[in-house]
């Protein structure tokens, strides 16, 4: 019988299959149900900086009239912003008093600053790891790609400071040199990346002439990108490596194991096809392992990795021609 227990960011868990932050995970009834449907852990919806801000400033407008002292502003904002606060907060407390499985606090942030003194308050509610959620849309021409990566650093070194559970960091790819940046995060002490994070996408109705968002779940086959940079980096990294984006089935899972992945996100097929989904992907996974004769996902983890493989430089093609002759070969 197939051992599908694993370790991701030292927490034990029973199967590899985490579920991202989403609306799956922003409500006590559905962390049960996804408890109930035999995930190994879950990553509490993000807390949003920039909605919370937002919220606050337009409870702040809706006030202005009444705000007739001069520190009402800063009393009415940052009350209304430690509600918020105060929800996600009491939301993990309840989770953990009610799930067995591990429990991973995200934030959302744009900055480092007063959102890294909220990092210990997730920490003393019980957050069993704390998962960093930051992207820039690096549009401004005045600033190069160094300083950008110089954000994500300082937004790490700065969390790394504060916590001291297990800390990761979901990002993008949009990077001159991800391998650098993924090596210079190694020397912070981070203990996990999430590769890769599916971002707000913008779209335009040509009927309407208005801006709006594409279609914003994954599809299968959008696991390739996520797939090569795990088996490119997994085993030159002392952290651990969560394949993101485009994992619709037990092969696919299997495949970024191979690749070296510890675990697995998932959100897009689990709203679309529901929680079932996860006992068929684990019974996918372990009929696949019984097969090989893998007992633990140990035996087979990251066998597939550039490092571990006759000709590392496969995953580093990207050539059209040569892939497209490979597949006509085969």
């Amino acid at each position: 019988m197939a051992d599908l227990s694993t370790k991701y960011l030292g927490l034990n868990l029973k199967n590899p299959i985490i579920v991202g932050s989403s609306p799956l995970t922003a409500t006590l009834d559905s962390l049960k149900k996804c408890e109930d449907a035999g995930v190994g852990a879950v990553v509490l919806k993000s807390i949003f900086e920039e909605q919370i801000e937002g919220d606050s400033d337009a409870l702040v407008d809706e006030t202005r009239e009444y705000l007739v002292h001069a520190d009402a502003y800063g009393f009415m904002k940052g009350s209304s912003m430690e509600r918020a606060i105060d929800g996600h907060l009491r939301l993990l407390q309840d989770a953990k008093e009610a799930l067995d499985i591990p429990i991973i606090a995200s934030i959302n942030c744009r900055t480092n600053g007063s959102w890294i003194e909220y990092i210990n308050r997730f920490v003393a509610c019980g957050a069993d790891a704390i998962e960093l959620n930051h992207y820039i849309v690096a549009a401004d021409r005045e600033v190069d790609g160094s300083a950008v990566e110089k954000n994500y650093l300082s937004l790490v070194k700065a969390a790394r400071k504060k916590v001291k559970i297990p800390l990761s960091l979901k990002m993008g790819s949009s990077f001159s040199s991800l391998s650098n940046l993924l090596f210079r995060l190694d020397q912070l002490s981070i203990d996990g990346v999430v590769l890769f994070n599916r971002f707000f996408s913008p779209d335009i109705n040509t009927k309407e002439l208005t801006f709006g968002s594409a279609h914003m779940f994954s599809s299968e086959g959008e696991y390739a990108q996520s797939l090569r940079w795990t088996a490119l980096m997994s085993d030159e990294l002392r952290y651990d490596i969560c394949a993101a984006t485009g994992i619709h089935c037990g092969d696919t899972i299997v495949k970024q194991l191979l690749a070296g992945a510890k675990a697995v996100q998932l959100c897009s097929v689990l709203m679309q096809q529901g929680l079932s989904t996860v006992s068929k992907m684990q019974g996918d996974v372990a009929s696949w392992m019984d097969e090989h004769e893998f007992t633990r996902i140990a035996d087979f983890n990251g066998q597939l990795a550039q490092e571990r493989i006759a000709d590392p430089s496969r995953w580093e093609r990207t050539q059209y021609m040569r892939s497209l002759m490979g597949a006509k070969k085969d």
